[in-house]
């Protein structure tokens, strides 16, 4: 399983590094391989152009989780960012052989103005995917209100609460995900 593909993937990856209690195989080891990637400045568009034409995926499938938005959100109106996901999960699944893809949800900074944004394109993902029978967007719990507690100063990034509610997250999209492969391959 896979974990691509921005900075907020990178420094969670950090954040359980140097957290004993912690680890990359989400505290489920033996069950499942997990390969983690994170790359700062991602985009839909940047991860067509150099993550796709590569062994990257291949590392991934059967399953990806994607954490993807923040950067898009930067440079297009959520509309066309939220139908670029849709591309994104498409290629995914019928050129590379995804069979599972998990799309977590943006998470909000401290603009009031850009989470206007997030709201809009998690909406849009959302309603874009539900046709998509391969596809489940994650809504993280607890982030789906602007909290200045999981936010670094930056405002954008996660502080050391948000780091680990975020691993917490993705954990339960972890254990969701076994739940319906194990279902499927039964």
């Amino acid at each position: 399983m896979g974990l691509p593909l921005i900075s907020f993937i990178s420094r969670l990856d950090n954040f359980v590094a140097t957290n004993p209690n912690l680890n990359h195989q989400f505290l489920l080891n033996n069950v499942a391989t997990f390969t983690w990637r994170g790359v700062g400045g991602r985009t839909v568009a940047k991860t067509l152009q150099y993550d796709l034409p590569g062994p990257v995926v291949a590392s991934f499938a059967p399953e990806i989780f994607l954490q993807l938005g923040t950067n898009d959100l930067s440079r297009l109106e959520a509309l066309v960012a939220g139908s670029s996901i849709e591309e994104l999960v498409t290629i995914l699944h019928n050129t590379y052989n995804v069979k599972l893809i998990y799309v977590c949800q943006t998470l909000l900074g401290s603009d009031p103005v850009f989470n206007t944004r997030v709201r809009a394109f998690n909406k849009n993902v959302k309603t874009f995917l539900e046709a998509l029978p391969y596809v489940f967007f994650w809504e993280h719990r607890g982030f789906w209100n602007a909290s200045q507690r999981f936010l670094a100063r930056d405002g954008v990034h996660l502080n050391r609460q948000g780091q680990y509610e975020f691993f917490r997250s993705l954990r339960g999209a972890v254990l969701k995900s076994l739940r319906i492969c194990s279902i499927v391959d039964h």
